[in-house]
């Protein structure tokens, strides 16, 4: 199975697993992955594909549109890179 063949969940499982290996905070890591499955929503495709244009316009999307706090952001941003 090649990555792209993954259902999200697996990778954010796989992300979330990952951020847990690196002993970050369970708080950080269920903000993290909900800003993932946010942005897996978003994309309309799989994660593995994703674009950095992808994660611009997704970041465009949140100030612009949804007008987020930049503490919101910042974890959503954060959360793309991980």
């Amino acid at each position: 199975m090649t990555s792209s063949d993954k259902h999200p969940c697996q990778l954010i499982r796989r992300m979330a697993e990952d951020m847990l290996i690196r002993n970050m905070a369970p708080a950080t890591i269920k903000a993290y992955t909900y800003h993932a499955r946010r942005f897996a929503g978003f994309i309309g495709k799989p994660l593995d594909e994703a674009t950095v244009e992808d994660v611009r316009t997704f970041q465009l999307y949140l100030i612009q549109e949804k007008k987020v706090a930049y503490s919101s952001f910042n974890q959503a941003a954060r959360a793309c890179w991980e």
